[in-house]
C-alpha cells in the first residue's frame, strides 16, 4: 500500500570505478536488497560489461536519498541520470539484480533466488534500448 507521498521512478547508468568480483556483486546484492526492502524501493539493478544500470521506484524522499548515496558511492563513475518522473503505479513489485553468473545465486543461496529471477522489466522502458546495444 502506497502512502500519500509522490511515487517516482528514477533511472541511471554509470561505469564501475573498478572490476567487481562475483563475491563483490553478492555483497552489493545482499546490501542493496536489504536497504531497498527496508525503505520500500522496487526496481532493478543490472551489472554487465563494467556498467551499472538501475531503475528505482518508490516514495520520492526514499528514491532521492538513495540517489544521493549512489552519487557519492566510490564504486561509480560517469553517472548519468536518464530520467526521474512521477508515476501512478509501480512497474516492479520487488527489487531485483541481474549480473553475470547471477544464476549461481539460485544454486548457492536459494533464499535469495527471488532477487535474481523473474526480473520484471517493462518492455516499453527506455533502459531496454540502452541495454540492447
Amino acid at each position: 500500500m502506497e502512502n500519500s507521498n509522490t511515487l517516482i521512478s528514477l533511472t541511471y547508468v554509470s561505469t564501475s570505478a573498478y572490476d567487481i568480483s562475483f563475491l563483490g556483486l553478492l555483497r552489493i546484492l545482499g546490501h542493496s536488497f536489504l536497504n531497498n526492502q527496508s525503505i520500500n524501493l522496487t526496481g532493478c539493478l543490472i551489472y554487465r560489461n563494467n556498467q551499472f544500470s538501475q531503475i528505482l521506484e518508490g516514495d520520492e524522499k526514499a528514491v532521492h536519498a538513495t540517489w544521493l548515496k549512489i552519487q557519492k558511492d566510490s564504486r561509480h563513475k560517469d553517472i548519468q541520470l536518464l530520467g526521474k518522473e512521477p508515476i501512478d503505479k509501480r512497474n516492479f513489485s520487488k527489487w531485483s539484480m541481474l549480473f553475470p553468473e547471477s544464476e549461481k545465486v539460485i544454486e548457492y543461496f536459494p533464499d535469495m533466488a527471488a532477487v535474481v529471477q523473474n526480473i520484471e522489466m517493462p518492455t516499453s522502458h527506455p533502459l531496454l534500448k540502452i541495454l540492447a546495444h
